[in-house]
């Protein structure tokens, strides 16, 4: 059997991130042939994330990444088991590189099954180190023609937001995007304006209203009135565009791109909350 040497074992370590031992058995297994025992430890890295898949990842980051024109930009959320290696360099650097690849493509959703083999290894090289399961859960690159694509990272990497504005490109347009994001981060709304609440969600709204008179003892004359009354205010609490604007109560968010950026058209948003 050949001799293990110490350094010949750091070596392996450096290389593939596995723990003393591990690399220690490699060498040994591969009767210290060094490459082989990469090669080991690649495959025992494998079966171990194999093993650790059905494990529960509640924990995690969501994280942005913005073109320098700011024409586009891309939103991924990534799992783990814990909290702790959540906040580990390890995590936090594969989590860049997620979002930096996503970036890097055609606008639209991509899913684990979408990403590449080389990412897909980093994944597992990652799950190797740390000991847990890890999952690319979701991830989506929006793309401007003629605007631009804002981001905002709410509870330190909990919930992210993209905005997609268009018609404008200038500092302005940027700033109203940024704050639009957040918005949307901190108010949480269900649809863009009320032209996008489906029709049976509406009705379906009206009909719990009409409901909620009677039992008040209302008039049946007056439940419809009601019902619209109590769906004006569905829609100012549901929908990003008439949402009363967080930094300024007074102002819906409508009158607020009236005021501040006119002929801006917010045309798209996406929210990530972690786990949701």
């Amino acid at each position: 059997m050949a001799e293990i040497s110490a350094s010949l074992v750091m070596e392996l370590r450096q290389k593939t991130g596995a723990k003393m031992m591990d690399a220690k058995r490699a060498l040994v297994d591969a009767d210290g042939n060094f490459d082989k025992a990469v090669e080991l430890l690649r495959e025992k890295g494998q079966a171990d994330a194999a093993k650790r898949t059905h494990r529960t990842t509640a924990e995690g980051i969501v994280l942005t990444a913005q073109s320098a024109d700011h024409s586009s930009a891309a939103l991924v959320e990534l799992n783990c088991e814990t909290d702790f290696v959540a906040k580990t360099d390890q995590f936090l650097a594969l989590a860049k590189s997620l979002v930096d690849y996503v970036l890097s493509q055609p606008a639209g959703e991509i899913t684990g099954d979408n990403l590449p083999e080389a990412k897909q290894d980093e994944i597992k090289a990652a799950i190797a180190k740390t000991g847990e399961n890890i999952q690319f859960r979701r991830a989506v690159k929006i793309s401007a023609e003629n605007g631009v694509v804002e981001t905002y990272i709410h509870l330190g990497g909990k919930i992210g937001v993209l905005v997609h504005a268009e018609g404008k490109t200038d500092e302005n347009a940027r700033e109203l995007a940024r704050d639009l994001a957040m918005q949307v981060a901190a108010a949480s709304p269900d649809y863009l304006t009320r032209a996008h609440v489906p029709a049976e969600k509406i009705a379906s709204e009206m009909e719990i209203y009409r409901n909620l008179g009677r039992n008040e003892g209302k008039k049946e004359e007056f439940l419809e009135r009601i019902a619209e009354g109590r769906l004006e205010k569905f829609f100012k609490e549901n929908c990003l565009v008439e949402q009363s604007f967080i930094k300024d109560p007074d102002t819906s968010v409508k009158d607020l791109v009236a005021k501040t950026c006119s002929g801006l058209d917010i045309k798209y948003y996406v929210r990530f909350q972690l786990g949701q």
